[in-house]
Parts: structure tokens; C-alpha cells; sequence
């Protein structure tokens, strides 16, 4: 499935990169989250006779792949933000040399 995200201005072009760090903000307190509060060996370790607490193992490689996917997801979103922020800039920087070259046209 293709997905497109469509930048109509320069303005919005600007303010893409903002928007970005909204969002890997919001996903790195999903991801704290989960570690901290989803992925919690307590809850199912309230007494010795718990019948739940053989899901207490379970808990230690779930908060580690949520943590393992949390970095996954902070490096991939830094690099699309780092490509979008110099797609911005070159973009901007042709425009410019496009304006130069034909200033009664600009």
C-alpha cells in the first residue's frame, strides 16, 4: 500500500519537520509507557499462589522488544526527518536559483 503524505506549500514544507518530532514524541511516550506500565512483572506476581504468575516471565521479552522497537522506530523516524529537513532545503535552494534565473517571472 503506497502512502503520501502531500506538502502543498512552502510553509506547510517548513513546518513538516516540527510536525515530525510531534509525532516520534508521541510514540516515545507510548513506547515508555508500555514499558513502564504494560510490561510489568508485579501484576501477575501479587502472591506465590497466583495462578497468573507464569505470565510474570513473559513480561521480561515483551519490555524488551517494545524497548527494541521504540529505538527501531527512533533511529528509522530521525533519518525520514533528517531526508525531509535536506529534501526542504534543496527544494528551497532550487527555487531560489529558479527565481534568480528569471527574476521578471518570480
Amino acid at each position: 500500500m503506497e502512502q503520501t503524505i502531500e506538502v502543498a506549500t512552502w510553509v506547510e514544507l517548513r513546518e513538516l519537520p516540527a510536525a515530525m518530532d510531534r509525532f516520534a514524541t508521541q510514540f516515545g511516550d507510548i513506547t515508555d509507557h508500555a514499558v513502564a506500565w504494560v510490561c510489568r512483572r508485579d501484576g501477575f506476581e501479587p502472591s506465590p499462589a497466583c495462578v497468573l504468575r507464569p505470565l510474570a516471565e513473559a513480561m521480561d521479552p515483551l519490555r524488551a522488544g517494545c524497548e527494541t522497537v521504540g529505538r527501531w522506530f527512533a533511529d528509522d523516524w530521525a533519518h525520514l526527518r533528517a531526508g525531509v529537513t535536506a529534501a526542504g532545503h534543496d527544494l528551497g535552494a532550487t527555487d531560489d536559483r529558479v527565481a534568480a534565473a528569471f527574476p521578471d517571472v518570480a
